[in-house]
């Protein structure tokens, strides 16, 4: 396909399949390029640097045990997760660097929307409309939070009172749309790199990089969905 561009990098493939001791020995014999820690050389596909540690980072959210995958991939998610912790802490002994949040609004691949959607584009109509019917513009708002992966403004929406589980006109609830996105990325994309990765080791092209921090920052947003859902709430609203 035109345009398409691929990484073989191999410190980048290391880390991207969570090979840590191939990652330890490419940092302690100097057999790497520095720059990577800044972007791994997709600006243009992305729409900002990516360093290569953002990966490891999105690999440890995506992996957590706490989802106990099904076997046998639970034990591959295992083994992936403990190695991206390895090597994020390699990475802070070595280099000094220590991950904080990543934009995922701005990574294209990762989100719903373009971060510069305007309301109605996201909305498939116009705010007005909904709420003339009966929506309060509170879980619009969440909606198109949720969309465009702006976890702050999610959060803040989410404590003045917007339902985690508004289910918007021809969409599943919020919850459902993060959680179908998760299950698919473990059965059919970012989840079969490490199921298959002797079929991506010598390169991996921006598309499936994309499919890493969309698992991740679905996976991030259901948390933080699901940590606002009432106990007792059983059904959607709106």
């Amino acid at each position: 396909m035109a345009g398409r561009k691929f990484i073989t990098d191999p410190f980048v493939l290391a880390v991207i399949f969570n090979e840590y001791d191939a990652v330890k020995y490419m940092l302690d014999s100097g057999s790497y390029n520095e720059n990577v820690f800044f972007d791994i050389g997709m600006k243009d596909y992305f729409g900002l640097p990516i360093p290569v540690q953002y990966i490891s980072c999105c690999w440890e959210i995506c992996l957590n045990p706490e989802q106990q995958f099904m076997e046998p991939f639970n034990q591959t998610a295992i083994k992936n997760y403990e190695n991206a912790q390895k090597i994020l802490a390699l990475f802070k002994e070595k280099k000094g660097i220590e991950v904080g949040e990543i934009p995922f609004s701005k990574i294209s691949g990762a989100t719903w929307a373009r971060e510069d959607e305007i309301d109605e584009e996201v909305l498939d109509g116009k705010k007005s409309d909904f709420i003339a019917h009966g929506i309060r513009e509170i879980n619009l708002d969440l909606f198109i939070a949720v969309q465009k992966m702006e976890f702050d403004k999610a959060k803040s929406l989410l404590e003045k009172g917007a339902n985690p589980m508004y289910e918007h006109p021809g969409y599943d609830d919020l919850l459902a749309i993060c959680s179908f996105e998760c299950s698919y990325q473990v059965s059919h994309q970012a989840g079969f790199l490490l199921k298959s990765p002797e079929m991506f080791k010598n390169s991996i092209d921006g598309d499936e990089i994309a499919n890493i921090f969309r698992w991740a920052a679905n996976e991030k947003m259901y948390a933080l969905l699901e940590s606002y859902v009432p106990k007792k709430i059983t059904g959607t609203g709106k």
